[in-house]
C-alpha cells in the first residue's frame, strides 16, 4: 500500500464474525476501524489516555443518540470543553494505531481491497484522513503481536478475556494499592478493555499487569468466547451507541423512487424548488422513522441545527421556517411567487441560488445519514446511487 501511495481500503473479515476497515490515502494510513460490540471506541481511549471522564462521554452520547446526523462525539466534547483540539487529534490517530495493531493479530479470515481515487468517498462523512505513517503502524503492529505472544497464555483472549478473582488464596499476602485497584476493578468491569476505560490507563498498561496476576493464580481467565452476538446475517454488530446510531435501514432506494417520481410531476421552475423543500421533509421522515426503529428519538431540533451549520436557514434576507424536522413548503413557495413573477433576471438568478442552497442541503443531509454505514463499499453504492437522481434533476432543469 505505501510503495505503490495507493488510495483504497482493505476490508478485513475475521472468521469469527468481526470485521475491520484499513484506510489508505496516497500510501498513508488514513484511519481504522474494527466491528465488534467489544472494539475500541474513542470514548474508550479519551477515558484511557484520561483526557476526559465517563459522564462527560456520556454526556455526549446522550446528545448524538437525539441527533444522528449532527456534530459527531469528538466536535461535542469539544463544544463541552471537555477535551482541546490538540488532545482530540491526539486522540484520533491512537485509536486508529491500538485498532490497526488489534487487526494485526488476525490470522484467519478474508480481505477485500476497494480502490477509489478519493479518500473522502470512502471515509465516513466528517472524517478527515490522519495521514500516519505505515511503517509506525507496522512496526506497533509487530510490536503488539510479539507481545501477545506471551500474554496469550494468561489472557487467552486478548482485551476480550474475562476476569474473576480466584476462588481463594490459601495464604496470607499484602497488597499493594494498584493490585487492589485492579481486583475491585475485575469484580465490577470483568473485561480487559473495560477495566483499562474505568481506571483511565493505557490498555497495554492494564493487560501486562492483570497476566502477572493471573500467572501468579490471583485471578483467573475466562476462556469462553464472549456471548454477545455478533452478527445478524451479514449485519456485524457495532459497540453502543455506536449500534444504536447505524442507519443501514434507512429506507433510501424506496425514498429515491419516490423524489424521481415526484420529480417528473413538477415542470415548472417554481414547482421544481417546492418539490426540493419536499424532499427535504421526506428524507427527514424516513430518517426519523428510522430512528425509531432503532429505538432512539430523533431531536425535533435536528433539521434546524444542520440548516444553521451548513448555513443553508436562509435565502438572502429570507429565512428558512423550520419546526419539528419540517420546512414550511407553503411559505416558501408564496416566496417563488413573488419573486419569480417579478423581473426575469430576479427569477432566473433566484431559482439558481435556491436550487444550489437546496441541493446543498439534501446532500449533506444524506451524507450524513451514508456515514452512520459501515460498509464502505455500501456508503459507495448509496453515493452513486444519489448522486445519479441529482444528475436527473439536473437534466431536467437545464431543459
Amino acid at each position: 500500500m505505501e510503495l505503490g501511495a495507493m488510495t483504497g481500503a482493505i476490508h478485513l473479515k475475521h472468521n469469527q464474525g468481526r470485521m475491520g476497515i484499513l484506510y489508505f490515502n496516497e500510501g498513508k494510513l488514513a484511519n481504522c476501524s474494527e466491528f465488534d460490540p467489544s472494539a475500541l471506541t474513542l470514548g474508550d481511549v479519551l477515558q484511557q489516555l484520561d483526557m476526559t471522564t465517563y459522564h462527560q462521554i456520556e454526556q455526549a452520547f446522550a446528545q448524538q443518540l437525539q441527533d444522528p446526523i449532527g456534530k459527531r462525539i469528538g466536535e461535542r466534547l469539544l463544544l463541552m470543553n471537555a477535551i482541546t483540539e490538540k488532545q482530540l487529534k491526539e486522540a484520533l490517530r491512537t485509536k486508529v494505531i491500538w485498532t490497526a495493531r488489534e487487526l494485526g493479530l488476525w490470522n484467519d479470515g478474508s480481505y477485500e481491497f476497494i480502490a477509489s481515487p478519493n479518500i473522502q468517498k470512502l471515509l465516513p462523512h466528517g472524517e478527515s484522513s490522519l495521514e500516519i505513517d505505515v511503517v509506525r503502524a507496522t512496526m506497533e503492529m509487530v510490536r503488539y503481536g510479539d507481545e501477545w505472544q506471551e500474554l496469550r497464555n494468561f489472557l487467552p483472549l486478548g482485551m476480550r478475556t474475562i476476569l474473576q478473582l480466584s476462588p481463594a488464596i490459601p495464604y496470607t499476602i499484602r497488597f499493594d494499592l494498584r493490585s487492589l485497584e485492579l481486583f475491585t476493578h475485575v469484580n465490577l468491569y470483568r473485561r480487559i478493555r473495560r477495566i483499562a476505560t474505568a481506571i483511565r490507563r493505557p490498555e497495554m498498561d492494564i493487560a501486562r499487569e492483570l497476566g502477572q496476576l493471573v500467572q501468579q493464580k490471583f485471578l483467573q481467565a475466562g476462556y469462553q468466547q464472549d456471548a454477545t452476538p455478533r452478527a445478524v446475517g451479514s449485519k456485524v454488530r457495532l459497540p453502543d451507541p455506536a449500534e444504536k446510531l447505524r442507519l443501514e435501514n434507512f429506507a433510501l432506494l424506496d425514498l429515491i423512487s419516490r423524489m424521481e417520481q415526484e420529480w417528473e410531476k413538477r415542470k415548472t421552475p417554481m414547482e421544481q424548488l417546492a418539490a426540493l423543500v419536499e424532499f427535504v421533509n421526506w428524507t427527514m421522515d424516513a430518517l426519523a422513522e428510522t430512528c425509531r426503529a432503532n429505538g432512539i428519538a430523533l431531536d425535533a431540533n435536528a433539521l434546524f441545527q444542520l440548516m444553521r451549520n451548513e448555513q443553508a436557514d436562509h435565502l438572502g434576507s429570507y429565512q428558512f421556517r423550520v419546526e419539528q424536522n419540517h420546512i414550511d413548503v407553503e411559505d416558501f413557495t408564496r416566496l417563488c411567487y413573488e419573486v419569480m413573477s417579478g423581473k426575469m433576471q430576479q427569477a432566473e438568478s433566484f431559482y439558481n441560488q435556491a436550487s444550489m442552497l437546496l441541493h446543498h442541503l439534501l446532500c449533506s443531509i444524506f451524507e450524513m445519514i451514508n456515514a452512520r454505514v459501515a460498509n464502505p463499499r455500501e456508503r459507495m453504492e448509496n453515493q452513486e446511487v444519489w448522486e445519479a437522481m441529482f444528475e436527473q434533476f439536473s437534466l431536467v432543469e437545464s431543459a
